[in-house]
């Protein structure tokens, strides 16, 4: 009798997962994995687990393996432009974490990307994964800012959508040239706040303990994944500022290293490369210790002269990846195997 009264099991709204989301924004060689590390570290004190999502252009397993011992999952995604090309697989790992009881989702894109189309697709999440707060925390390299030339329009539009910013490397500036560097960063943005590894801990704490863990589903348009997660620069419909062209004059190429080799020729190779190569990133073993990985790098022309020691992990290579504008792969290969090795080669297909 009072059948007609009760609503279809099709109007109920569905349960869905809530968790804060913090996308990590910022130039090539800012520093997004070392914070990305000094933030892992802060939440494991306070007993929480973390999801993470790398994007690289080039071979994301390198960070991926420098994380692993760091967060509760380490999912890696390789491409070019993460923001604007077929964008599937990228939403697919977000709503993977949405199944397990993990507190935080943490994104750190690829140095080049545009957050402004990713912040708006989240929205479209909302009704099977409910992401909040959004946070975005753009890393910006205090030796750096606004000195890349027609590249600073990218780094700035990293930073205008960012809730919070951290400054790395702003040890080199005295107390007058931080001042003057904050001040820059707020005529670009006014709304960030500074931030460090242990604040938005501290934050991302309270968040936690202020949400919900689950919610109902709102009535977002009922599309599907693929409907809204691929789409052309073409395509008349979409968009995007003009700045978001400048990831596009990135290139990226990645190089297997087959061999450990000589301490010595490491720093060596790495200050030979073109300085086309903004960033690279070096896996290496070392003939001194086969038994761990040491993570390289070279941001502009500077070469660290520390290097990240790594667990070493048989099912991924020893690598290089390289990144920059107008790249010769051809060239980069035959300055690796000239100081490296000669048996150094692209990927196979």
């Amino acid at each position: 009798m009072h059948s007609n009264l009760q609503p279809s099991i099709s109007s109920v709204p569905s349960v869905i997962a809530v968790r804060p989301m913090i996308m990590l924004t910022g130039f090539l060689g800012a520093g997004k994995t070392t914070f990305l590390r000094s933030f892992l570290s802060e939440l494991s004190s306070r007993q929480y687990l973390a999801d993470v999502i790398l994007n690289d252009r080039e071979n994301a397993l390198i960070d991926k393996q420098t994380l692993q011992d760091h967060a509760a999952s380490v999912s890696a995604l390789t491409g070019s432009c993460v923001c604007c090309e077929d964008t599937s697989d990228f939403y697919d790992l977000i709503l993977t974490s949405s199944k397990n009881k993990h507190h935080v989702l943490l994104i750190e894109l690829n140095g080049t990307a545009d957050p402004i189309p990713l912040q708006e697709t989240f929205t479209l999440l909302e009704s099977t994964f409910y992401l909040r707060p959004r946070w975005q925390v753009c890393v910006i390299d205090a030796r750096h800012f606004e000195k890349r030339n027609q590249f600073s329009e990218l780094e700035k539009l990293q930073l205008e959508t960012a809730s919070h910013y951290y400054l790395s490397w702003n040890s080199h500036l005295n107390e007058k040239e931080e001042l003057q560097l904050e001040q820059r960063i707020k005529e670009v943005n006014p709304h960030a706040s500074r931030t460090t590894a242990s604040t938005l801990a501290d934050l991302l704490s309270q968040a936690i303990h202020q949400n919900r863990r689950h919610t109902l589903a709102t009535k977002q348009a009922s599309k599907s994944l693929a409907d809204f997660t691929t789409f052309s620069l073409e395509d008349p419909k979409v968009h995007l500022h003009d700045r978001h062209q400048l990831a596009h004059e990135f290139t990226g190429c990645n190089i297997i290293f087959p061999e450990a080799v000589e301490p010595d020729r490491v720093t060596t190779w790495l200050e030979a490369l073109p300085e086309s190569v903004i960033r690279a990133k070096a896996l290496i073993t070392l003939t001194t210790d086969l038994d761990c990985r040491f993570l390289h790098e070279r941001v502009g022309l500077e070469v660290s002269p520390y290097p990240l020691t790594v667990r070493k992990i048989d099912k991924i290579p020893c690598s290089g990846l390289f990144i920059g504008p107008d790249l010769n792969p051809q060239e980069i290969l035959d300055l690796t195997r000239e100081y490296l090795h000669p048996d150094c080669h692209f990927p196979k297909s």
